[in-house]
């Protein structure tokens, strides 16, 4: 699994999985939830190709 983060300037992070470099990503929304957004994101480190998923919670309650 990928460690990920959000730094405080909100700029998504990934870590990569062989040489531990923080890799800024852009996650595209994946799922629609009613409570979280999810986004994932695919990167290239290392001569890999990994993917990082970023679950966040909703300022308020989607109802479509």
């Amino acid at each position: 699994m990928t460690i990920i983060k959000i730094a405080a300037d909100g700029k998504y992070l990934a870590q990569c999985r062989k040489c531990g470099t923080w890799v800024e990503v852009f996650p595209e929304n994946c799922t629609a939830e009613i409570f979280f957004e999810v986004l994932q994101a695919s990167f290239h480190c290392c001569s890999l190709r990994q993917s990082a998923t970023f679950t966040i919670e909703k300022d308020t309650v989607d109802f479509h």
